[in-house]
């Protein structure tokens, strides 16, 4: 009597912790997130604003809102998953009961982290390639554009086990109540 007891509350810890944990790293990012969205509508006002108000615009605003726009997409994208609100077919989940329905998540999640960590090691072959070349109008090493990839597929990877990890720890709890 004693043993699902203390499952149930290592379960309730664990997954309290997990929660906690994910969400110091969504503040983050969604932080990060918000700033990259502020920094495109700055740069964007400033290349309108020049183009109707002074005899030149700057050349280097097209290139870096541009770059911000990928990093917006980056550092949101655990917050969608998250969320559960990326493009997935839900064609049939509908007419899943509860407790499939669950598996189906579950199934999802590892699918998509299995997925990211397969091509984490290519995301970095990528990026280097950007070390070697410069971007246009910033003069920037385009490895800072390209590990964004790297960076995309590691949050993918992070928030699809903590979600399969939130959803074995709750079939945990559902068992032991």
């Amino acid at each position: 009597m004693n043993a699902p007891a203390s499952t149930s509350t290592l379960t309730v810890k664990v997954t309290s912790l997990l929660l906690a944990i994910r969400a110091v790293i969504d503040k983050c990012f969604a932080i990060l997130a918000s700033a990259a969205l502020l920094a495109i509508a700055a740069v964007v006002l400033l290349q309108v604003i020049s183009r109707f108000m002074l005899p030149t615009s700057p050349v280097w605003t097209e290139e870096l809102s541009r770059y911000l726009f990928i990093y917006l997409i980056v550092l949101s994208s655990g917050l969608v998953i998250r969320d559960d609100r990326h493009v997935r077919l839900e064609l049939f989940q509908g007419f899943l009961n509860p407790f499939w329905k669950r598996i189906y998540v579950l199934i999802c999640h590892v699918l998509t982290a299995a997925f990211a960590l397969y091509l984490i090691p290519f995301s970095m072959q990528y990026a280097q390639i950007g070390q070697w070349q410069m971007s246009p109008t910033l003069e920037m090493p385009m490895y800072w554009v390209f590990i964004s990839v790297t960076i995309f597929f590691y949050l993918t990877a992070f928030y699809s086990v903590l979600g399969a990890l939130l959803e074995l720890l709750s079939f945990t709890q559902r068992r032991g109540q």
